[in-house]
């Protein structure tokens, strides 16, 4: 027979607080704990899944399952709302190094697919060149203009554009 569990009645976890210990046991002996979470929700946790030790190398247990995949899809979209700000920034810096050298409308363009579908526009330019090599706007849902067909690379646009005088 295992031993007593230590008592964790009214502990708080995360967003769980201990409320009562469990019948149930899992298979290396440790106990159940029913936790209540800050939304309401009830679940039970196993004992060796609750713990405040950051530094951790198993995963614990903080909240009920519907908190968690909230916090989850949360950590998720700031994810990408990172890696989207990182990429206008990348956007913006090539974009400067190229002012003169491609048509001014493209620099007015959206930095991003992403920026672009917020606009409302169908277009963006990033700055840099695609995997063939043409420097040109893309389409929101891929794709190069030149290598479509529709918009000469900025190289071309170089040779064709009128000379001052």
């Amino acid at each position: 027979m295992p031993s007593t569990p230590r008592n964790r009645v009214g502990d708080v976890y995360g967003q769980l607080t201990v409320i009562a210990p469990s019948d149930r046991r899992t298979k290396s002996g440790n106990a159940y704990w029913c936790c209540r979470c800050s939304c309401g929700r009830e679940r039970e946790v196993a004992g060796d899944k609750l713990s405040l030790n950051v530094a951790r190398r198993k995963p614990t247990v903080t909240a009920c399952e519907e908190c968690s995949r909230e916090h989850q899809i949360e950590a998720v979209c700031l994810k990408h709302d990172r890696e989207e700000r990182e990429r206008r920034k990348q956007a913006k810096h090539d974009r400067e190094q190229l002012v003169g050298m491609v048509p001014d409308r493209w620099l007015k363009l959206p930095l991003t697919d992403a920026h672009a579908r917020e606009l409302g526009q169908t277009q963006f330019f990033r700055g840099r060149k695609c995997l063939r090599g043409h420097l040109a706007p893309y389409r929101i849902n891929g794709g190069c203009l030149t290598c479509a067909g529709q918009t000469p690379s900025a190289g071309d646009w170089q040779s064709t554009k009128p000379k001052e005088s």
